[in-house]
């Protein structure tokens, strides 16, 4: 009988240690960087300066898509400029919001009169390894315009 109870005591002690023990660390996600970009052409409203008529963005950044911080991040431009980063955490960019002006600023970004075809590319690391199927990124516009209009 009392070997009973000792048996008896030792699972219910197992039992209960068992339901109040923490589960296992669930560690966060590891970072991902992306890499976004864009080119745009504005035209001005009605009582825009001239230089603000009609002008074209070139642009790019990075966003943390991942569950962990990024550190140390670089964004280079092919033969262009380059950005750094101490820290992007998740689901923040290199971009921030300019309230003065009204707009995004990203890290990276050209701006001149008129609209041309034109392409801009770039990619971006960090201290972290991850896949680096989305660091790369190439973005272009296009005018087509036919040798001889209406052949």
């Amino acid at each position: 009988m009392r070997r009973g109870l000792v048996a008896a005591a030792a699972s219910a002690t197992l039992a209960v240690a068992a339901l109040t023990a923490a589960g296992p660390a669930q560690a966060a996600a590891p970072g991902e960087l992306e890499i976004r970009g864009g080119i745009e052409c504005h035209f001005g409203q009605k009582g825009s300066t001239w230089d603000n008529i009609w002008y074209q963005v070139r642009w790019m950044t990075v966003v943390n898509v991942g569950g962990s911080t990024m550190r140390n991040v670089t964004l280079q431009e092919i033969n262009g400029g380059s950005a750094f980063a101490r820290e992007i955490k998740p689901g923040q960019s290199m971009s921030h919001w300019d309230n003065r002006a009204k707009r995004w600023k990203r890290p990276i970004e050209t701006r001149w009169p008129g609209c041309i075809p034109t392409s801009i590319s770039g990619y971006t690391w960090g201290d972290t390894i991850e896949n680096l199927g989305n660091n790369f990124g190439y973005w272009s516009t296009n005018i087509d315009r036919p040798a001889r209009p209406g052949r």
